[in-house]
C-alpha cells in the first residue's frame, strides 16, 4: 500500500501558553515520531511510505490537498496533538477531498482520548501508543480488504475496547530500526539556541517514571537504548553532516550510570558533535557534568518550574531549591550552558509579587536561556484533575473542543488568582525582563558564530520584542 504520513501545519493552534516568538522556534524540529514509523514500515514491509511535513513548510490546506493527490496514497496517517486539533481536522478534510480511502490518527492526543478521536468525521481508525507495529498490522488488514478488528493498539469501531496498556513493538529499543532522516529535508530544521549547524533530534529512551502533576508523559514501561545503539544512530547523523543533536527523551538522566556509559561510548568512538539534553535537577554532580562536557554536551535543559519549596512540592518535582541552585552553579563551573524552564500562574502563586519573585529567582540562577510558560493544565494530567475537583477548571469546554474542534477555543489556565490577561501580561514581562537585560544581549552578541546564526537569533529577538 501507499502510505503518506502527515504532520499538520500549526495554523490554528490552541491559544498558546508561550509567546508567539518562542512558539515559532519550537516548530523547527523534525517530526521524529513520523520518521520512526516510516523507517519501521520500510524496514518491515513492502509498503511505500513517505512523509509530508506541512508544519515545516507552513502549507495552506489547498496545497496539502494537492500534494496528497499527487502522492495518491491508500492511507494517510496524521500525527495529532491536542493543541493542533483544528489543524488535524482541516488536514483530514484535505485528505478526503483528495479521495484518500483510509485516514488513521496517532499521537499524544489519541493516547488520552482515543474514542473522541475516532468519532471525528473522516477518521477510519486511531492508533493508541507507539504506532509502528499496530499500523503495520492495520495496513495488512486493509490491504486484504478485511475489517479492522482485534488489532492490538488499534481502535476502528465505536464498540472496540480501549486498550488498557499501550502496545509496543519491543521492550528492547535496540530492536527498532535507526531512523532514516533523509525521508525529510533534514537540513531545514534548526535550533535557535544552537550553534547554527545542521540539527536534528533523537530519542534514546521512552517513558518517564516520575509523577510531575502537570505532565502526561506515559509512566509505565520505561525503556532505554543501549549506548552502542545510540552511538550507531549518532554516527549515521554525523555521516549526513549533522553536527548538533537534541536528545528529546522526557528525562535523560533517570540514572547517572546510563549517562556515564553513553559518554564513555561517545568518547571511545571519537564521535564529534554538539548535544543538548533534558535533565532532572536531582542527581546532577560534577563528575557527571565533566564527563558530559568531554563527550560534547553543550547545553542542559532543566525543568525548574518554581522557586519556592511550596511550589516544588505542589508540582511533585521531588527536588529542593538548594539542589536547583547547586545544579546551575556546577553547570556554570564546568562550562555547560543551561536552559531553565519555569511556570507562572501556578496554584501557589497567589499575588503578582509571587510571580515577580519567580521571575527574579530565574534570573538569580544565571541560566543562559529561560523558557517561561503559563501553567495550562491539560486533560490527562493530575493537575487538571485537581483543578476540576476544586472547581477551578471546567471539563466541558475541553470535551466540546474534542468533539468539535474550532479555531476560537482557548485552553483554560489556572485562574484561581489571576485572569488570563493578567497572566499573559506577566508572561511577556518575564521574557522582556530576562532577555532584554544589557548583560544578556552583550553576551549573546559575542556568541554568534555565523550569519545564519545571527539571522535566526535576531528574528527571534525581534518577534519577542514586538510581542
Amino acid at each position: 500500500m501507499r502510505v503518506l504520513l502527515i504532520r499538520p501545519p500549526a495554523r490554528h493552534t490552541v491559544e498558546s501558553e508561550v509567546p508567539e516568538a518562542v512558539e515559532a522556534e519550537n516548530l523547527s524540529y523534525p517530526p521524529l515520531a513520523l520518521l520512526a514509523i516510516a523507517s519501521f514500515l520500510r524496514d518491515q514491509s513492502d509498503h511505500v511510505c513517505d512523509i509530508l511535513d506541512a508544519q515545516l513548510e507552513d502549507l495552506e490546506y489547498d496545497v496539502i490537498e494537492k500534494r496528497v493527490r499527487e502522492f495518491a496514497p491508500d492511507v494517510v496517517g496524521i500525527t495529532c496533538f491536542t493543541v493542533q486539533l483544528s489543524d488535524v481536522m482541516r488536514t483530514i478534510e484535505a485528505s478526503r477531498r483528495a479521495d484518500v480511502p483510509y485516514v488513521v490518527l496517532g499521537g499524544p492526543h489519541i493516547n488520552d482520548f482515543p474514542k473522541e478521536s475516532l468519532a471525528l468525521e473522516g477518521v477510519d481508525a486511531v492508533v493508541k501508543g507507539e504506532g509502528q507495529q499496530p499500523l503495520l498490522e492495520l495496513l495488512a488488514c486493509w490491504e486484504k480488504g478485511e475489517e479492522a478488528k482485534g488489532i492490538p493498539g488499534v481502535i476502528a469501531h465505536a464498540d472496540d475496547p480501549i486498550p488498557e496498556e499501550d502496545v509496543y513493538f519491543s521492550n528492547d529499543l535496540d530492536s527498532y530500526p535507526i531512523v532514516d532522516r533523509t525521508l525529510v529535508d533534514y537540513t531545514q530544521y534548526y535550533d535557535v539556541m544552537g550553534q547554527g549547524g545542521i540539527f536534528t533530534t533523537m530519542v534514546t529512551s521512552r517513558g518517564c517514571p516520575y509523577r510531575c502533576t502537570f505532565c502526561n508523559t506515559p509512566r509505565h514501561r520505561y525503556r532505554v537504548m543501549s549506548p552502542v545503539r545510540v552511538c550507531d544512530e549518532i554516527a549515521q547523523c554525523i555521516e549526513l553532516g549533522i553536527r548538533e543533536i537534541y536528545f528529546v527523551d522526557d528525562t535523560f538522566n533517570i540514572t547517572n550510570r546510563r549517562v556515564h556509559e553513553l559518554c564513555d561510548e561517545i568518547l571511545r568512538r571519537n564521535l564529534e558533535f554538539s548535544w543538548t539534553v533534558r535533565f532532572r535537577v536531582k542527581g546532577v554532580d560534577r563528575p557527571l557534568l565533566e564527563k558530559m562536557k568531554a563527550a560534547g554536551c553543550a547545553r542542559i535543559q532543566l525543568g525548574v518550574e518554581q522557586g519556592t519549596e511550596e511550589g516544588l512540592l505542589r508540582l511533585k518535582k521531588d527536588v529542593t531549591s538548594a539542589e536547583i541552585e547547586e545544579a546551575f552553579r556546577l553547570c556554570r563551573e564546568v562550562g555547560i550552558n543551561t536552559v531553565a524552564y519555569f511556570m507562572i500562574g501556578t496554584p501557589v502563586e497567589r499575588s503578582k509579587q509571587d510571580v515577580l519573585d519567580t521571575i527574579e529567582y530565574s534570573i538569580r540562577l544565571k541560566p543562559d536561556f529561560v523558557m517561561y510558560n503559563i501553567l495550562t493544565p491539560f486533560p490527562g494530567t493530575t493537575l487538571y484533575d485537581e483543578g476540576v475537583n476544586e472547581g477551578v477548571l471546567d471539563v466541558e469546554p475541553w470535551l466540546e473542543f474534542m468533539r468539535r474542534p474550532n479555531e476560537e477555543f482557548k485552553a483554560q489556565v489556572w485562574d484561581e488568582h489571576f485572569t488570563r490577561d493578567e497572566l499573559r501580561d506577566l508572561l511577556h514581562y518575564a521574557y522582556r525582563r530576562f532577555y532584554w537585560r544589557p548583560s544578556f544581549v552583550v553576551r549573546n552578541l559575542f556568541q554568534i558564530r555565523n550569519i545564519s546564526d545571527l539571522k535566526r537569533k535576531a528574528s527571534a529577538g525581534l518577534r519577542l520584542l514586538t510581542s
